[in-house]
């Protein structure tokens, strides 16, 4: 049996997901997280409106946007909830998605009361070579804005699906063939490096 650790730490998961590979990384963030006790609220993103049509009709978007019907939107009250906070994103051109560039920039104005906290960020995979990486960078950059303590991701952890080659678009495979244990393995590292720093 796993060592028992006290329900202490509040874990906010928040993402935005397309097509379906990054809310699978999130999801195993979060479970990840639970896994040490942690209390978790899982988040997403609301989208930019579409500049075509066929974003909005697209067969797998519809299909993410209905299994993702019951998670709730982020807040910035989320932010203030949580002891740690895990983001995530589809690298969009080497940087991370516009939906999340905005949820950050608007949360600029609590960057007094999200300093000391806990975080990290996670990304799907991107074809481009460089491009998760890069994108994994610019978030990290942008929450060092904020005064939080980085969580770095570990190198597995920043590539979780390099083995198949595959990323958060429309020619993906399915999210249940993902390599999800290293996102569960931030979510538990998220959770307890906070624990830590209250030790």
């Amino acid at each position: 049996m796993g060592a028992a650790y006290p329900p202490t730490v509040n874990v906010a998961v928040i993402f935005y997901s397309l097509y379906g590979d990054t809310a699978a990384l999130a999801a195993a963030v979060a479970e990840g997280a639970e896994q040490t006790g942690a209390t978790v609220r899982l988040r997403q993103l609301a989208d930019l409106a579409a500049p075509q049509d066929r974003w909005r009709t697209g067969e797998r978007i519809r299909a993410t946007r209905e299994h993702l019907a019951s998670v709730p939107l982020a807040r910035r009250d989320d932010l203030l909830w949580a002891d740690s906070i895990a983001f995530g994103s589809p690298a969009r051109y080497g940087t991370m998605s516009a939906e999340l560039r905005r949820f950050l920039d608007g949360a600029r104005q609590l960057s007094g009361d999200l300093a000391g906290k806990v975080a990290s960020v996670f990304c799907s995979p991107s074809p481009v070579e460089g491009a998760q990486r890069a994108a994994l960078q610019a978030m990290i950059v942008s929450l060092l804005n904020h005064g939080v303590l980085i969580q770095p991701p570990a190198r597995a952890e920043m590539d979780p699906a390099s083995r198949a080659a595959r990323r958060d678009g429309p020619t993906r495979a399915s999210p249940d063939e993902l390599d999800l244990a290293p996102a569960r393995a931030l979510g538990r590292r998220l959770a307890l490096a906070k624990q830590r720093t209250r030790g």
